[in-house]
């Protein structure tokens, strides 16, 4: 009996003891890793930026394949989240969220772990000859609780090598994107803006030749009345019938005029835009445009609207097609 009495009281003094020892360990605890991509920091960050791709890369998405994943707002950029229910006891259930998001800089994130409480993390970006490194970064307030306080110990061991494992798989998806030439596709919100346009069914033969009359045609009018050209021409294909299209070439300019004619004058609401850029030849463009199109039915999002095409280079000034840029925007919902 005095042995078991002793027994008790020895375990009593150590666990007091480790009680006391508990609240001098670390409140915070930071977790950090790095590496180098072989790709261009827009191409890593729109991997991060996009929950619904962190299943290609991020360990803890890949540990449980029956795992439940909800997404919120789209599930990209800022305020975008995704909540999961896992019967894996390493995952639970839990929300993250994309709390700030700098292109092509930084991503902030808040991890909710339900019982487990709320950790942050961030992700830094910073391109350097044509290559990106990126930083990894979970931090956590552990609190007042001893056991929490213990277990921050292990904190490094434990998500340390995820992270390593998270970031190798990240450079391996990025790498490839480039590689294969694989388009990026963004979510931008324009703002509104005048144009003036010219809008006409035409041959699908003969689009080419069309725009080239009706660019030149605005042109003089911009001339005429003094306009101011605010951004590069564009292209709205409304409807395309067999070999008909129903085709709208514009320009965006400082204010609105009165029509003249065949040219109209407005002004384009506000909208948001699935976007990716076509590098090269008029002739492929179809291939980017269809990129986009199976694109967004796969992120959660759907059509909402006619694409335009934007022309950021002349080819009069630009002979080499394969440095011509198409910015190819698909309104979405």
């Amino acid at each position: 009996m005095k042995t078991f009495k002793k027994f008790l009281l020895g375990l009593a003094i150590v666990l007091l003891a480790m009680l006391v020892i508990a609240f001098f360990l670390p409140r915070q605890v930071h977790v950090e890793r790095k590496g180098t991509i072989n790709a261009p920091a827009k191409v890593v960050f729109n991997q991060v930026n996009n929950l619904h791709t962190w299943e290609k890369w991020a360990v803890w998405n890949q540990m449980d394949p029956d795992m439940q994943v909800e997404f919120e707002h789209t599930g990209i950029g800022k305020g975008a989240a995704y909540t999961w229910e896992s019967e894996n006891p390493n995952l639970g259930s839990g929300k993250l969220t994309i709390t700030e998001s700098v292109p092509y800089d930084s991503i902030a994130t808040k991890m909710n772990f339900m019982e487990e409480g709320i950790s942050t993390g961030y992700f830094l970006f910073e391109e350097k000859n044509g290559q990106t490194e990126i930083t990894w970064a979970f931090d956590t307030d552990l609190g007042n609780n001893p056991v929490a306080r213990w277990m921050g110990l292990f904190f490094e061991s434990m998500i340390g090598p995820d992270f390593e494992q998270g970031i190798e798989n990240l450079k391996i998806v990025a790498e490839i994107i480039v590689q294969e030439g694989r388009p990026i596709v963004e979510i931008v919100q324009l703002p509104e803006f005048n144009y003036i346009s010219v809008r006409d069914e035409v041959e699908l033969e003969a689009v080419s030749t069309q725009m080239g009359q009706v660019y030149s045609q605005l042109m003089n009018l911009i001339e005429r009345h003094d306009l101011v050209m605010t951004d590069m021409p564009f292209a709205i294909y409304h409807k395309i019938d067999g070999n008909r299209i129903d085709l709208e070439c514009g320009i965006p300019v400082d204010y609105g005029i009165d029509p003249q004619g065949a040219v109209l004058s407005g002004k384009m609401p506000s909208r948001t835009y699935a976007v990716a850029d076509h590098i090269g030849s008029y002739e492929n463009l179809d291939q980017t445009h269809s990129f986009i199109q199976r694109w967004i039915p796969e992120n959660g999002l759907s059509l909402a609207g006619s694409p335009m095409e934007k022309y950021l280079t002349d080819p009069q000034q630009q002979p080499d097609e394969s440095k011509w840029v198409t910015v190819i925007y698909y309104p979405v919902q």
